[in-house]
């Protein structure tokens, strides 16, 4: 699968101000639904897995796009982007870099370990209610493996990777719960590890708010 990363190499943000990055460029660049996920005719949102994710990697803001589609939308923001506005703050774009690279995703007969680099929102108001009841920690972590298996086969979905009948993911998860804030609003995260038999791409995001920066992956080695 295509893979690009664009980095603002002289930027400096907070996580919290992620969401504010995404919006400035989505409206930039709102022709392209693909960055802000709205339909441009009706306005409503497209429920998908999101291709263009904003993020901070080793406390640099980037933007990661996934699929050759989205690495195409990629090469106008990389060329015509010479400055964001973070809460009325004109920040200029000084120095930034483009990688572009191929990398493997899909189910394997191998198992790889992962760690959230950034918290992991996996919980919805309906399951955040029957998580809060559970009583021991194996009903716990249950809950959220399903979960987990769930935002996998969504991405695999959405990414074009079809699994076989007799190809079934599986894993294992060790978590312990992190406070997550999005526009303002205290949320439950989740942070830790997880094995499982399918290849993700580094700096990806799994479950909720993607987009924004939350979910964030990394293979160990």
């Amino acid at each position: 699968m295509k893979k690009a990363t664009l980095y603002f190499n002289n930027i400096r943000l907070n996580p919290s101000q992620i969401h504010k990055l995404r919006g400035y460029v989505g409206n930039v660049f709102s022709e392209y639904d693909l960055i802000h996920n709205h339909d441009l005719d009706t306005g409503k949102y497209i429920y998908r897995y999101p291709l263009i994710q904003f993020k901070i990697i080793d406390k640099t803001p980037c933007i990661i796009a996934l699929t050759e589609k989205a690495v195409q939308v990629f090469t106008k923001i990389f060329l015509t982007l010479d400055e964001i506005d973070i809460g009325g703050r004109i920040i200029p774009i000084n120095e930034k870099d483009i990688k572009i690279e191929n990398v493997d995703f899909g189910f394997s007969k191998e198992t790889f370990v992962y760690e959230f680099i950034t918290p992991w929102i996996a919980l919805n108001q309906r399951n955040y209610g029957k998580f809060k009841d559970m009583k021991t920690i194996e009903d716990k972590r249950a809950l959220l493996k399903r979960i987990l298996t769930g935002n996998i086969l969504s991405m695999a979905k959405y990414l074009g990777c079809h699994l076989e009948q007799d190809q079934r993911i599986q894993s294992t998860l060790n978590f312990r719960q992190a406070k997550a804030t999005l526009k303002g609003k205290s949320m439950v995260g989740f942070e830790g590890m997880f094995k499982t038999n399918f290849l993700l791409p580094d700096h990806t995001g799994i479950g909720k708010s993607v987009s924004r920066g939350y979910g964030c992956i990394k293979k160990c080695i």
